[in-house]
């Protein structure tokens, strides 16, 4: 990954576990905020902007796909990149979080290496959608309104 000023919020109740997604994301140069809860996760979803959400499913105090269900019907998070980052590694849940809208899905245990590269992508992706829809002031892939 190449040096980059995007903030990214790991919300990981296992501390060894968020540990090591932030030593492998250290040398991105992104800033890596972390929650533990729902509860926290939320809070800093309120105080700033983001460039990517990696997001655990089993959490404390609920599923995480319910804390993501609440981002995406927010107009100011809903371009909000989600990797959902998961012990829970069966087929279904992943389909599930994919289906919800999800940008990726990722097992538990991970590959440093691959959890480095999906994230290089989402950032890259986000960023690309960024730029096209501020330079044509639609989303891409829709069909802008015709004026009456």
């Amino acid at each position: 990954m190449t040096k980059t000023n995007k903030r990214i919020l790991l919300v990981e109740d296992e501390p060894h576990v968020s540990d090591i997604v932030t030593r492998v994301l250290a040398g991105s140069g992104a800033e890596i905020v972390t929650a533990a809860t729902i509860k926290e996760a939320e809070a800093l979803l309120e105080a700033g902007k983001l460039d990517l959400l990696i997001l655990d499913r089993l959490l404390p105090d609920g599923d995480g796909v319910q804390l993501f269900t609440r981002i995406k019907q927010k107009p100011e998070l809903r371009n909000l990149p989600v990797l959902i980052l998961s012990a829970k590694d069966y087929s279904a849940e992943q389909a599930e979080g994919l289906d919800l809208g999800a940008d990726d899905y990722m097992p538990k245990p991970f590959s440093p290496q691959e959890l480095r590269a999906r994230v290089a992508a989402l950032l890259r992706r986000a960023e690309k959608f960024a730029h096209r829809e501020a330079a044509d002031g639609v989303v891409p892939g829709c069909k802008p309104r015709k004026k009456n």
